[in-house]
């Protein structure tokens, strides 16, 4: 059993042993005993919670951890497929150009061919000229040189007419030299736009091939993009459901640590009960105690009046001057002289421990005479063994509480941040007291309210922190939660004012406050009506 289960169970029996364990019984101590089984349940389901939530903590952090790697490489994807993107726009933009490009050569060979085609029919036709006169050279022979030559006139007449055969033949010579230069330059061209569109339409089929690999690269990285998001929104989902499971796990750990302060409270009632009714049963034995005492002791006076003779009043008055001083502690001296039947009267100051042995009057010298018959003094030795053996019993824990309003737990500091009530989804039980205008942390709480100190511990798994309980009797009980150190020890008795601890920030809290809970017959209620 661990450390947290031994508080718990030494807390309940603190409860008991201060008001007194003499009747302690079987039933008590099963009591006891299921409580602490039901607290070790409890503590296992915790850390079994607890642990699951450790665990659930972990994978939440490597999913996490996964989702970003996954977003990450999706990223880098996506500025691969967008570079991709990049170059193919470029690329298409130089495969447009050449198609351009190509159209324009082609026109230019179409247009050259035209030329081409058209100087083919010069050249042809000239041929066809000279093609002619030669024939009619050869026809004629030199004939027509020989009556070129007869039929001048001087001798000046011969030699133009022998310049004009030559220039004629000479033009003939050029015309054909000329048609055969144009040709050849003409098939020049026709050869460079030729191997021009050859190498436009290389460089086409080299751009085409290119743009279908970038195409099959980014419809590969598109395809990779693609598992990778589902990949993701896979881990997202499994997140989601992780997140889920921690949150309910959180609630069910919470819910133990409700249930846990629950049953602590409930077991602190019963002890408180339990408490009560032993105070009451030894109040009971007491007197009845007080009255067989006083019984005896009456007889043992009316006894030796009957053989001194003395008188019944001079006998009386020097027992109630011995019985005086006991009583004075819890009655006013007057009530000395009541009957046996009154000062015998239950009383809830305080449990009453029968260890003083009851007073045996004597009877006193007596110096008159006094008839016999008027010895019947019943009255003469009232019940105060019983009053003096209270006043040497520890107070009882809920023995100094009588009702009213408590006392304010945080002097100087009257700031509520958050009051009794729904909060968060959930009931705040208890206010929270802070101050606006100054620091509070390390401040003193004080007690509301005397009382006994039946919990001061320190952790509790979060939630309270440090905190302190008093049970201040007549089922009412107040926490002080969130200390940052504690004053007191469990068992110990607490006066009103007295410093319980200081202010802190201990367990689940989001800065300096004293959580402040009124418990009345295990059911946390609004403090402010109590206090002033």
């Amino acid at each position: 059993m661990n450390n947290h289960i031994t508080k718990a169970i030494a807390m309940i029996s603190a409860v008991v042993i201060t008001a007194g364990t003499l009747a302690w019984n079987h039933d008590s101590y099963r009591s006891i005993s299921a409580s602490a089984k039901t607290l070790a349940e409890i503590e296992t389901e915790k850390k079994e919670k607890q642990a699951q939530i450790d665990q659930k903590k972990i994978e939440l952090a490597a999913l996490a951890d996964d989702i970003n790697k996954k977003a990450a490489y999706e990223q880098t994807l996506n500025e691969e497929i967008n570079l991709i993107n990049g170059k193919m726009l470029l690329i298409d933009t130089q495969l447009q150009n050449i198609l351009q490009d190509i159209d324009q050569k082609q026109l230019e060979i179409d247009a050259l061919q035209i030329q081409i085609d058209e100087q083919q029919l010069a050249v042809d036709d000239g041929l066809e000229a000279f093609k002619t006169r030669i024939r009619t050279l050869y026809v004629h022979g030199n004939d027509s040189v020989l009556s070129a030559l007869v039929g001048a006139t001087s001798f000046y007449d011969v030699l133009a007419k022998i310049d004009l055969i030559k220039r004629i033949s000479k033009h003939d010579d050029d015309m054909i030299d000329s048609l055969r230069d144009e040709i050849k330059e003409l098939n020049n061209n026709q050869q460079d736009l030729t191997a021009s569109l050859q190498a436009l339409n290389l460089k086409q089929t080299e751009m085409q091939v290119l743009l279908d690999e970038f195409s099959a690269s980014r419809t590969e990285l598109n395809d990779v993009v693609k598992d990778t998001d589902l990949a993701k929104q896979l881990l997202i989902n499994q997140q989601s459901e992780k997140q889920g499971e921690l949150a309910a796990n959180e609630s069910d750990l919470q819910a133990l640590k409700e249930e846990e302060e629950e049953l602590i409270l409930e077991a602190a009632r019963k002890a408180a009960e339990e408490a009560q009714r032993l105070r009451e049963e030894q109040e009971r034995r007491a007197r009845e105690e007080a009255a067989r005492r006083t019984t005896t002791t009456t007889t043992t006076t009316t006894t030796t009046v009957r053989t001194t003779q003395a008188p019944v009043v001079t006998t009386a008055r020097p027992v109630v001057t011995t019985a005086r001083p006991v009583v004075t502690t819890a009655r006013p001296a007057a009530t000395t002289a009541r009957p046996a039947a009154t000062t015998a009267r239950p009383t809830t100051a305080a449990p009453v421990v029968t260890t003083a042995a009851p007073v045996v009057t004597t009877a006193a010298p007596t110096t008159q005479a006094t008839p016999a018959p008027t010895t019947p003094a019943p009255t003469t030795a009232p019940p105060a063994p019983a009053t003096t053996a209270a006043t040497t019993a520890a107070p009882a824990p809920n023995a100094e509480y009588r009702g009213g309003q408590l006392a304010w737990p945080a002097p100087g500091y009257y700031d509520i941040s958050s009051p009794f009530g729904p909060r968060w989804g959930r009931i705040h039980k208890g206010i929270d007291i802070i101050s606006y205008s100054r620091a509070i942390n390390g401040a003193n709480a004080c007690a509301a309210a005397s009382g006994t100190v039946i919990t001061a511990k320190y952790g509790y798994n979060g939630g309270y922190g440090n905190y302190v309980q008093i049970d201040h009797g007549n089922g009412l009980c107040t926490l002080y939660a969130h200390l940052s150190a504690i004053s007191v020890s469990q068992g110990q008795h607490i006066n009103v004012g007295e410093k319980i601890g200081n202010v802190g920030s201990t367990g689940n809290s989001t800065g300096p406050h004293l959580h402040f809970s009124v418990i009345v017959d295990g059911t946390f209620v609004d403090p402010m009506p109590y206090l002033y």
